[in-house]
């Protein structure tokens, strides 16, 4: 475990309510796990200690992990952050990595690149073929009062903070030897998906970071 590992909280949101899904995906088996445990896992193979956010009832003994609700509920992925940031404080930690429930593929790997990429900056967030993914991040705890200031504002979205906080994009398919398959922020929100995330982890082609 690095020492930035040691101060960062990993953080699994899965606080949402998986209408495209039809019910909660958190536990749904993908790949001879449940799909929350895929996130659960790189984050602890980075060498940090894992927390999930939700409100559904028996994570914790079927997870393996602490979990906690929302502090305001209904608030979307930034009142999710919120309370991480809450629960980092409480650890003494400096930050969080921000990781959602439903992105099988991010790996250890990719995870430690991102940490290593914090120099001061408030939050690390890498950018895929279709743009940044702010819910594969880090987020330093110097943010906590921008993110309040926006959740009592008209823009809730994760982008919009990532626009007026300091952040470091890193280019995932450019940079630092990464090579990027189509799946590796592939997001599981309908039953479709998940059997398509099925198929690719029974293949064994879960994505590896070189590098």
């Amino acid at each position: 475990m690095t020492s930035i590992a040691r101060n960062i909280l990993g953080v699994v949101l899965a606080g949402g309510r998986s209408r495209r899904f039809g019910t909660s995906k958190i536990l749904t088996e993908v790949g001879g796990s449940p799909l929350a445990g895929w996130a659960i896992a790189s984050l602890k193979e980075a060498g940090l200690s894992v927390g999930v956010i939700s409100s559904e009832d028996g994570l914790e003994s079927a997870l393996g992990v602490p979990v906690r609700p929302d502090l305001e509920p209904d608030k979307g992925p930034l009142g999710g952050l919120l309370t991480a940031l809450a629960w980092a404080r409480e650890k003494k930690k400096i930050g969080v990595f921000l990781l959602g429930c439903d992105m099988p593929f991010v790996t250890a790997g990719l995870i430690e690149v991102l940490l290593s990429n914090i120099n001061g900056s408030t939050a690390v967030v890498p950018v895929g073929r279709i743009g940044p993914e702010p819910l594969c991040s880090f987020y330093h705890l110097s943010c906590r009062q921008t993110v309040r200031e926006l959740l009592d504002s008209q823009d809730r979205s994760m982008h919009g903070l990532l626009k007026i906080i300091k952040t470091k994009e890193v280019l995932v398919a450019n940079e630092w030897g990464i090579k990027e398959r189509d799946h590796l922020f592939f997001n599981v929100n309908t039953r479709e998906e998940a059997a398509e995330a099925e198929d690719i982890l029974t293949r064994g082609e879960r994505q590896k970071i070189e590098g």
